[in-house]
């Protein structure tokens, strides 16, 4: 119950800190940290944590949310231009569905690490990069996570309430429980390095 309650708050936490829009980045950012650290049983207060993450992660997550925000918008304006095609349309379709599948293997990967480590932006995306198609059955399981639920809000508007609940916070978690492995080996691999 203590960790559903802690979802919960971490989800309301999110949504709040998402609402300008521009400051997504450092909101989802500062909720992985903390979802990270309940997965490791770490202790921690959760909104002090929480608030503490998203001061520090604005510097770094809020280009990468500018980033994809206006890929988003691009994508929106590709899918309709597709949509005005007669010819070529399903072409052009499908070459947008293949660069959103790309935008979200780097996003699944990009926002953790920048949670996790300091990198600066192109770092963080190179990295995003290598992680996706290196460890790609994760990464589309990540997707599959992320995707999900906002698929199932759109749809079936009941289940709204779950999505202020658990909407975001719940699919971070489970995708924390995939990639957490991976980061374990690349923080013991830093440590090795710097021990030798």
């Amino acid at each position: 119950m203590e960790g559903f309650a802690n979802l919960v708050i971490l989800n309301l936490l999110t949504l709040l800190c998402c609402l300008p829009i521009v400051t997504i980045g450092a909101a989802l950012a500062a909720l992985h940290f903390v979802v990270m650290q309940i997965v490791n049983n770490e202790d921690g207060k959760i909104t002090s944590t929480y608030f503490k993450q998203f001061k520090a992660n604005l510097k770094n997550a809020t280009p990468i949310a500018l980033i994809y925000i206006a890929l988003a918008v691009l994508v929106v304006f590709e899918l309709r231009t597709a949509n005005q095609m007669k010819s070529l349309g399903a072409i052009v379709t499908s070459c947008t569905f293949g660069f959103i599948f790309i935008l979200l293997a780097i996003f699944v990967w990009v926002i953790p690490l920048t949670a996790k480590f300091v990198y600066r932006t192109g770092e963080a995306f190179r990295n995003a990069l290598y992680l996706a198609f290196s460890k790609l059955p994760r990464t589309v399981s990540m997707i599959i996570i992320t995707v999900i639920m906002p698929v199932l809000i759109v749809n079936f508007p009941a289940i709204w309430p779950i999505g202020v609940m658990l909407g975001v916070s719940l699919p971070v978690f489970l995708c924390v429980l995939i990639y957490y492995p991976v980061f374990k080996e690349l923080i013991e691999q830093k440590e090795g390095n710097e021990d030798s």
